[in-house]
């Protein structure tokens, strides 16, 4: 009797996204599952909404994947702020300029730092952080596309990516677009990740006043007048467990699967995703794969001497290690890429993806 072909194998993008989505929250020093309970808000919002399945599916998305590009050029934001700048900017990202420079000013010197010491690092420093926003836009804009194309996204997904840091008043960037030249999906994004964010920091009632503040501002006000409106519904979570399954639950649309070369290529991204941190990192994490295949081929093949096999194994440890290949040797920056972690494996105090400079994302 004739065998059977072999099945191919088959992963759910959704729960490879979600994965992301998560490795994406501790890349940019964000609470665990701010992603997930985000993405919840979102589809609640759009429900609300009345939104076509199209724009359901592209807020799905969007919404798990909105910081993925944030740590495209984390090294500059680790040379540029030496306080805590997701405590400082994230809480302000959507609101007025004048907050948004202060939440920057204050991230730039170390914590608890003199009044002369903090004006010092202001007068050296901000210049440098406007002069590199329109690069930092562009970064995340463009690591976003190509991250989504990898992981098998539909193109209307890949697009919404140069919206991402766009205003409702045209005070954003790359594009300066505003109102409803924004795509309809990325405005939903923009209220359910502030309002999740300040609902984890003061509850429904206090989300609901900050998104108030903000609507015709960086937030569509008709959105947030939904939101604030119904902030106590919409921003509920459930304390019992996690927010993973009720993400899952709720993917809209056809539900969209990864086959074959298509697994290998969007888990390869995630790792070029992990990497992204340090400019150090580059093609780490493919030249640990790539390592870790090759050994288990040649031991398959019993072409691995004992010895052999003993050195491989340390130059994987070499690979993976965070002092070693990982930063450069010498100097200011060997200190900085030391001391914040931004290696992986035994040798580094944090992986990749779990561990951000102080500076992982901002404007």
């Amino acid at each position: 009797m004739p065998e059977s072909p072999p099945r191919a194998e088959r992963a759910r993008t959704a729960e490879v996204i979600a994965a992301l989505s998560l490795a994406t929250d501790l890349g940019t020093g964000l609470p665990l599952e701010h992603g997930l309970e985000s993405t919840l808000v979102a589809m609640r919002l759009g429900e609300r909404l009345g939104v076509d399945s199209e724009t359901a599916v592209q807020t799905y998305y969007a919404c798990l994947l909105f910081y993925v590009g944030c740590t495209a050029d984390a090294e500059i934001a680790a040379e540029l702020f030496d306080g805590d700048l997701h405590s400082n900017f994230t809480p302000v990202m959507f609101g007025s300029r004048a907050e948004i420079m202060r939440g920057l000013t204050r991230a730039l010197a170390p914590p608890g730092s003199a009044a002369p010491v903090r004006a010092a690092y202001v007068v050296q420093r901000l210049p440098a952080v406007v002069r590199s926003r329109a690069r930092h836009l562009a970064a995340i804009c463009e690591v976003g596309e190509m991250l989504t194309e990898r992981l098998g996204l539909p193109a209307p997904v890949q697009a919404l990516f140069a919206g991402f840091t766009e205003r409702w008043d045209g005070k954003g960037g790359p594009r300066g677009a505003k109102g409803e030249e924004i795509p309809l999906a990325v405005r939903i994004v923009h209220v359910a990740r502030d309002a999740t964010f300040q609902n984890r920091l003061g509850g429904a009632g206090y989300a609901a006043g900050v998104i108030r503040e903000r609507a015709g501002g960086a937030l569509d006000p008709a959105i947030a007048k939904l939101l604030a409106e119904h902030a106590a519904e919409i921003l509920e979570r459930d304390a019992r467990g996690s927010p993973w399954e009720e993400t899952l639950a709720g993917e809209p649309g056809v539900t969209l699967m990864l086959e074959g070369d298509a697994i290998e290529r969007a888990l390869a991204a995630m790792g070029d995703f992990a990497d992204l941190i340090s400019p150090y990192l580059a093609g780490h994490s493919a030249g640990v794969a790539e390592l870790a295949s090759a050994g288990s081929r040649a031991r398959r093949r019993g072409r691995l001497p004992r010895d052999d096999r003993a050195a491989a194994g340390q130059g994987g440890a070499d690979v993976g290690a965070g002092g070693r290949g990982a930063c450069p040797r010498g100097g200011r920056r060997a200190a900085r890429c030391g001391r914040r972690g931004v290696g992986v494996g035994g040798g580094g105090t944090a992986s990749a993806a779990g561990a951000a400079p102080r500076g992982a994302h901002r404007p």
